[in-house]
């Protein structure tokens, strides 16, 4: 909320560090070890493009040229795990638990979408680099993995490339993508979570309901924006 009605870089920046440390207990869990070190390194990646960040408010403060604005954009994509700056986002997301998991590529995003659409040159080169970099990433990067968390994760990076198409036009169409990606993604991430699935070559082990198949089945292809499912209508309207 404090980002969303801030008309300040600096209250927005704010609200972001606020929202960073209310994120990190809910990476730590005393059943997985590996978390302790995932929290440092989304902890450290965050702090750095909040520094990013700041120092193209204060160029901007300064000089009040277009690299201003390009450098906080910079910042924010490290944020938003846009590709070539997602490394960190799947090396975190391994190691979450499905629930986490869940938040961290959905409402996680939901500030530096806000900020990139009020505080950054939307249509600059730059701008256009990160959105086809993340689509292509995202969608080549998710053939090479085994492990069904990354392929959630490079699958949420190639939506990160529509998320910001859609803001390129207008919030509404942007906020639209956000809240039908959010609720397409809930699907596959419970029954993940459910049969307890982290790889692929587990598939036929789970257990044979014809009925949890098919929901999986067709929430991925939903995932895919196949038509005719709700995955394919954000795109359609975009």
């Amino acid at each position: 909320f404090l980002v969303m009605s801030s008309p300040s870089l600096f209250i927005s920046w704010v609200g972001l560090e606020l929202n960073t440390l209310a994120f990190l207990p809910i990476l730590l869990s005393k059943k997985n070890k590996l978390t302790s070190e995932s929290s440092i390194k989304y902890f450290l990646t965050q702090t750095l493009a909040s520094v990013i960040v700041i120092v193209g408010g204060l160029i901007l403060l300064v000089l009040q040229t277009e690299l201003s604005m390009t450098v906080v954009l910079f910042g924010l994509a490290i944020k938003l795990g846009a590709a070539p700056f997602h490394s960190w986002l799947v090396t975190v997301a391994e190691s979450l638990a499905w629930a986490p998991l869940f938040v961290l590529l959905t409402v996680q995003k939901l500030n530096p979408l806000f900020m990139i659409w009020s505080f950054s040159q939307i249509n600059s080169n730059f701008f256009h680099l990160i959105v086809f970099s993340s689509l292509v990433v995202g969608s080549l990067m998710g053939l090479a993995q085994t492990s069904t968390r990354a392929l959630i994760t490079f699958s949420s990076i190639s939506h990160v490339g529509w998320f910001l198409t859609g803001m390129a036009f207008s919030l509404e169409t942007g906020l639209l993508y956000f809240l039908i990606y959010s609720v397409v993604l809930l699907a596959p991430v419970l029954l993940l979570e459910n049969t307890n699935m982290s790889h692929i070559n587990q598939l036929p082990l789970i257990p044979v309901k014809l009925q949890n198949q098919c929901i999986l089945f067709f929430s991925l292809l939903s995932l895919g924006g196949l038509p005719p499912f709700l995955g394919f209508l954000p795109k359609w309207v975009i």
